[in-house]
């Protein structure tokens, strides 16, 4: 008669957590993933099977505060979504340093990267210690080659942005182009 089997852990579901980029456990688990894709306007238009692909697919990526997840110039391949934490994108041109905005959960950033190439528009630099969700241009093709009804709003919502940023281009040349009124002279 054989000895009986050790009883085992039970094994967890392989959908209860995703990996990082070094094969490690992720802090997220895949449930708080699409959670997390829900909140952010650009994927509310995807279904939550859409959705449960990118968060499967997707790397955690961690940041210290003052580390920087890209610079101005870098090649944008991918987008990442804000999970944890806070960001800053800054504007670097020689002499000068502008802060564009604070990134706090929630947040997608590189939007356009994850549909076209491009090169990165500003710096990104973690504020303090945070975790966003890497999502490459290839899984978000493949993903929305699998969900075409999800294709055609994504690409309205595109549209509108692409010419509403055209739209306020065109104010800040005019702006520039035509000088300030003169102030009347007091009495």
């Amino acid at each position: 008669m054989r000895p009986p089997r050790p009883s085992l852990p039970p094994r967890r579901a392989a959908t209860s957590s995703y990996r990082d980029r070094r094969g490690g456990r992720r802090a997220v688990s895949v449930e708080q993933a699409v959670e997390a894709l829900k909140g952010v306007p650009t994927f509310e238009v995807l279904p939550d099977e859409a959705l449960r692909i990118l968060a499967i697919s997707a790397e955690e990526v961690g940041l210290r505060a003052g580390e920087v997840l890209f610079r101005t110039g870098d090649a944008a391949e991918e987008g990442y979504v804000v999970l944890g934490g806070r960001l800053e994108l800054v504007s670097e041109q020689p002499n000068r340093r502008r802060r564009l905005c604070e990134l706090l959960p929630g947040a997608l950033i590189g939007e356009t990267a994850l549909l076209i190439p491009g090169a990165r528009p500003a710096t990104a630099r973690a504020l303090e210690t945070s975790r966003l969700m890497r999502i490459p241009r290839p899984l978000f093709l493949r993903m929305l080659a699998g969900f075409p009804a999800a294709a055609a709003p994504l690409r309205d919502l595109f549209a509108a942005r692409v010419t509403e940023t055209l739209g306020a281009l065109e104010t800040l040349r005019v702006e520039r182009l035509v000088p300030p009124p003169k102030s009347a002279s007091p009495d």
